[in-house]
């Protein structure tokens, strides 16, 4: 009796392992799906959404050039101010006089639209802007007062040179408006600055060969 039960036992115990009792791993087939199957759902990638932020970057680019475009402005009427005030060749002072003039009208439409997205006039501090912004700075400080202390024969020069540096800024930020804005009015501002810079930027280069 103690035999047979001992034997009935160990036969349960192989029956339930046959059954089903072990674990339920799958095993992986290497058979490859018949064709139109779609993939599991573990094999299809997510699609791609755009950059978050893109559209707000574009219109920061569009914001950051046109501060910066006015700050600009600024720093080159105080260049244009000291070659007045100190400049003793007369075709410095003939393109000072020249350049003095230009350029007001694009700065205006720069500030309406800057009025008309809710940003205030632009302040001194811009003029510090660059190391926070992809503009180059309109800071131009540092020239103005090298030139106030230059000696006479050297003023043209390091004023000729000022000038070249910033326009080669301004170009530098139309170009970035040009590629990296998206507001239609503010681009087509800064193609016509572009143009108008690039011709000046000739000018000043010849000046620069008869000093």
């Amino acid at each position: 009796m103690r035999k047979s039960t001992i034997i009935g036992i160990l036969g349960a115990a192989a029956v339930l392992a046959l059954t089903g009792c072990s674990p339920n791993y799958e095993q992986a087939s290497e058979q490859k799906p018949a064709a139109g199957t779609p993939p599991p759902a573990s094999a299809i990638a997510p699609a791609e959404t755009p950059a978050e932020g893109a559209e707000t970057a574009n219109v920061n680019t569009d914001l950051e050039f046109a501060q910066q475009m006015v700050a600009h402005h600024r720093a080159e009427q105080q260049l244009l101010e000291v070659a007045l005030n100190n400049a003793s060749r007369q075709n410095v002072t003939d393109l000072a006089e020249q350049l003095e003039q230009q350029h007001g009208e694009n700065v205006e439409q720069l500030e309406s639209w800057l009025s008309e997205h809710g940003e205030g006039e632009v302040t001194a501090e811009d003029l510090e802007a660059g190391q926070n912004s992809q503009m180059p700075s309109a800071d131009v400080s540092g020239e103005v007062t090298e030139l106030e202390e230059a000696q006479r024969g050297q003023f043209p020069g390091l004023w000729v040179k000022a000038m070249i540096e910033h326009h080669e800024s301004v170009v530098e930020m139309t170009e970035t408006e040009l590629d990296q804005g998206s507001d239609e009015q503010v681009k087509s501002i800064a193609q016509r600055i572009l143009d108008s810079r690039q011709e000046e930027l000739d000018e000043l280069k010849q000046l620069r060969e008869q000093l």
